[in-house]
């Protein structure tokens, strides 16, 4: 859809509210927004992956859960709306556990242990990019979506536990801060997930989504590697586990978009005083308006400008809307004229009957069924520009229903139309 489409479009927008007063319910459905901004909040599982992890002494590994928190920014893009990019910022915590240290080695039972373990636990904050896809059409209330973010996160605060659980409940061993065991000072990723998202009309959207984290870097500390974390070294042979190691998890969690444009003040619409219909008449000494068969496109935004109905008037494509010649099949010059119109029903809720005529050159069989078909095009071209298919009908009269002459080809031009009439809501 081009750029003068869409302007025509935001134009109407303005526009068609006092033109359709006198229709009952809302009317207009204002251009889904392309900027919001909200939160999210849910799960979060870590897991610690090493790259030299000795099974016999660690048997177990168990992840760190926790939630998860986000603040974000979004913003749209594409003619459906279809790709989005929402930057955001995070907070969770990362780490894990690891249990039962030593049991195949050690005697538990002779010592009354219960478990030996080594906990992680370090909270973050997140910068993180998701770049999303959008299924479906922008007319659509629910849409499902895939995404893939860049992840760079920076450990804040939390502590490293070496314990050991005694079946009485007591426990032996030490806690230090993470600041102590120094964590690197940032942690690199990646995530992939899906979603699916509710869209309110025109307002807020509700979304669930779940994705996978996959860590790059090493989350080791030059303290830890050195062996200067803590006096007494962090496991039993006083050291830390030879490698690296590195993070991964999965989210679930909950998202609520507000659009920035919830904060400007919408203009009322000034109720339009119905007029009395134009009597189509000839009075001595006075000047006849005559309401005229059909409209063209501009003609009907002009009335729109000047707040008068358009309902049940009809909107005459003549030479505008081009097929090949005994085809159905739409030129590529008639697709502009397509987008406009298109834009225009995707703003607003009236309806619209394509009606498909032609020309009495050939037979009355032919005819008919070339009008058909050339409407059918048309109805498929708006639904595939995003228009509701519950907004558009479409009926096809062949060559009995002529504006004019045949006698003319300038009267055959006019009478090889597509008609457009506005219903309504």
């Amino acid at each position: 859809m081009n750029k003068k489409a869409v302007l025509t479009a935001l134009l109407l927008s303005l526009f068609f509210p006092p033109s359709f007063a006198q229709l009952q319910g809302p009317l207009v459905k204002e251009k889904t927004p392309k900027w919001y901004f909200g939160f999210s909040g849910g799960f979060h599982s870590n897991f610690m992956k090493y790259s030299n992890l000795d099974d016999n002494m660690f048997p177990d590994n168990k992840n760190l859960n926790g939630g998860i928190f986000s603040f974000f920014v979004e913003r749209d893009f594409g003619k459906q709306n279809q790709f989005s990019i929402r930057p955001e910022i995070s907070f969770l915590k990362r780490g894990g556990k690891l249990v039962n240290i030593g049991k195949d080695i050690y005697d538990y039972k002779a010592n009354n242990v219960d478990d030996i373990y080594y906990q992680l636990d370090s909270r973050y904050w997140d910068i993180r990019i998701p770049i999303i896809y959008n299924f479906g059409k922008l007319s659509s209330k629910i849409r499902p979506y895939i995404y893939v973010a860049p992840i760079l996160a920076f450990p804040t605060r939390g502590d490293v536990k070496m314990e050991a659980k005694y079946i009485n409940g007591y426990y032996e061993g030490y806690s230090i801060n993470t600041s102590t065991a120094n964590l690197a000072s940032c942690y690199f990723a990646a995530a992939a997930g899906l979603g699916l998202k509710y869209q309110f009309r025109n307002s807020c959207f509700l979304g669930i989504e779940g994705s996978y984290e996959y860590g790059f870097s090493d989350t080791y500390g030059k303290k830890e590697k050195d062996g200067e974390a803590v006096n007494a070294g962090i496991f039993p042979e006083g050291t830390y586990i030879t490698g690296n190691r590195k993070f991964s998890g999965i989210e679930i969690k909950a998202t609520l978009g507000v659009p920035f444009s919830i904060f400007k003040k919408k203009a009322k619409a000034t109720p339009v005083v119905p007029v009395a219909p134009i009597v189509n008449q000839i009075v001595k000494d006075t000047v006849v308006i005559k309401e005229k068969p059909c409209y063209t496109l501009e003609e009907i935004i002009e009335m729109v400008e000047k707040n008068e109905s358009v309902i049940g008037k009809t909107i005459c494509a003549i030479d505008v809307i081009n097929f090949d010649f005994a085809k159905s099949d739409i030129k590529m010059e008639s697709f502009e004229y397509l987008d406009k119109l298109a834009a225009i029903l995707i703003v607003t809720q009236v309806r619209v009957e394509v009606k498909g005529h032609t020309d009495n050159v050939g037979s009355e069989e032919v005819n008919m069924e070339l009008s058909k078909e050339r409407a059918k095009a048309v109805v498929r071209y708006l639904i595939r520009e995003g228009v509701d298919k519950d907004k558009i009908s479409y009926s096809y009269y062949g060559m009995s229903k002529p504006l004019t002459t045949n006698d003319t080809e300038e009267g055959r031009t006019m009478n090889r139309r597509v008609e457009f009439e506005i219903l309504g809501n």
